[in-house]
């Protein structure tokens, strides 16, 4: 039985990264819009006489209406923070919450959440905490625990960012651990 691990990889990628199709459609369409608008513009204004006229008039409206500063840089910065967005959205990558690894018989693809929730429980077992008092966020490099001490009682910090590192380790994510104390607790 032969594995192709470039399908593996391929499918893993395609599952870890979100699709960008949407946006750069958008992105292409408003373009092909604009394209043909000064296309049959151009052409009007070459051909017809009353297309040239009505055009004169149309842009007399818009160049009053542009002549008022407020609202020439108000529709200027609305239009670019608009194209901002929508070329930003069509070139970058959307990377999903989750993460992907090979091993020499499958591909393994865990959600960041599935393994914030192991997190909080090997966290709240190591340090005798209730789990409902450890929250976990998992991001690319830094996995970010907050604990919430039932009062007066002390949280061994050491032994928290132990249960992080070994439970990261364990499952074969690296990530960095920051492991934050709260300095109101809760009573039990």
């Amino acid at each position: 039985m032969t594995i192709d691990v470039s399908t593996y990889r391929r499918v893993l990628r395609r599952e870890t990264h979100a699709s960008r199709t949407i946006a750069a459609v958008a992105v292409a369409s408003a373009v092909l819009v604009i394209l043909l608008a000064l296309v049959v513009g151009g052409v009007g204004w070459l051909i017809d006489p009353v297309f040239r006229e009505n055009t004169a008039n149309a842009g007399a409206g818009i160049a009053e209406f542009a002549g008022q500063p407020a609202a020439a840089v108000g529709t200027g910065v609305a239009l670019v923070l608009l194209a901002l967005l929508i070329l930003a959205l069509a070139v970058t990558p959307g990377r999903q919450a989750r993460r992907a690894r090979t091993t020499d018989r499958a591909a393994l693809l865990v959600d960041d959440g599935v393994i914030a929730d192991s997190i909080a429980e090997r966290v709240a077992g190591r340090t005798g905490v209730a789990r409902r008092q450890v929250s976990v966020t998992v991001g690319r490099r830094i996995t970010s625990v907050r604990i919430t001490p039932t009062s007066g009682l002390p949280v061994d910090r050491a032994a928290a960012e132990a249960a992080v590192a070994d439970t990261v380790s364990g499952i074969g994510f690296a990530t960095t651990p920051r492991v934050i104390i709260t300095a109101e607790g809760v009573i039990a």
